[in-house]
């Protein structure tokens, strides 16, 4: 009989020690969440040093060349000219690209725009980002990716200029013409505006020597893009083809070469014997038209 008496009151010792104890780290919890709280609450988060993140390539397939340079500046853009707060270089960089550009607080003005500037030359091409990326002011981030996108060369510029021009030809007043001798025959189409010869296009036939076909562009009457065909027979493709084009200030910009599905760069030399022949053809029609 004490042995049943005893049980009950055992494990209602048990029962209260337990309820203590679950009560007891209750209170603990609920006070380290207060004291964390007040705590947090009291401690500002640590103003940035410096921007960081990464710079990858819009085109992940393009290669880069070991002559590549990257540069990304902190630009205080609300002065005027911006002012560079400090600026990091890679040369080459090595995409994705990581990049920690530090600066003392004192440099930063709360009340101006910062952005991240991005940058990339390599063989003759330029890369940069679509937009302006801010940073740091006015709620905006410390850590930032960004993305280059490659701009048109000098070349691809003059040469989408010239297709375009040549797509509204169709507006023009054209006159053609032949003329033949022995071994050769020429035909050419001669396209004016109101500013006089904007395009000539000549075509000429050597019978076993092939079949060459040249297109003359000119702006202000000078010449501008010079487009050459060398084809074994009129209709086929072309074995061979030569680009030359000149900018607004006269100089060669577009010198490419393009032989058996491999380019190279056309010389100097060769680009100036096209220039002449677009002179001479420009001169020639000119007096007619």
């Amino acid at each position: 009989m004490q042995k049943l008496a005893v049980a009950p009151l055992f494990l209602a010792t048990l029962v209260l020690a337990g309820c203590s104890a679950s009560n007891s780290s209750g209170d603990n919890s609920s006070a380290s969440s207060a004291t964390a709280s007040a705590a947090g609450a009291g401690t500002p988060a640590p103003a940035a040093t410096a921007v960081t993140g990464t710079v990858k390539l819009q085109d992940a397939a393009a290669s880069v060349t070991p002559q590549a340079t990257l540069e990304l500046s902190l630009v205080d853009v609300t002065q005027q000219p911006g002012a560079t707060v400090n600026k990091q270089d890679f040369n080459p960089p090595k995409f994705p690209q990581a990049f920690h550009i530090p600066f003392s607080a004192s440099a930063i003005n709360a009340n101006d725009l910062y952005v991240l500037q991005a940058t990339m030359q390599d063989n003759g091409r330029t890369y940069t980002t679509k937009l302006q990326q801010p940073v740091l002011t006015r709620g905006q981030p410390a850590n930032v990716d960004l993305t280059l996108v490659a701009e048109p060369t000098a070349a691809e510029k003059v040469l989408e200029d010239f297709n375009q021009a040549k797509r509204q030809t169709g507006g023009m007043t054209v006159k053609s013409g032949t003329a033949s001798k022995i071994g050769e025959s020429r035909s050419w189409q001669v396209f004016s505006d109101l500013h006089g010869v904007e395009f000539i296009i000549e075509q000429v036939n050597q019978a076993d020597k092939g079949f060459t076909k040249t297109e003359y562009a000119y702006r202000d009457s000078l010449p501008w893009v010079v487009v050459q065909e060398q084809m074994p027979k009129a209709g086929a493709p072309a074995s061979s083809t030569v680009q030359a084009g000149w900018g607004n200030d006269g100089v060669l910009v577009l010198k490419q070469k393009i032989n058996g599905g491999s380019t190279s760069t056309l010389s100097d030399a060769d680009a100036k014997v096209l220039h002449d022949q677009a002179e001479a053809e420009f001169k020639r029609f000119s007096k007619k038209h």
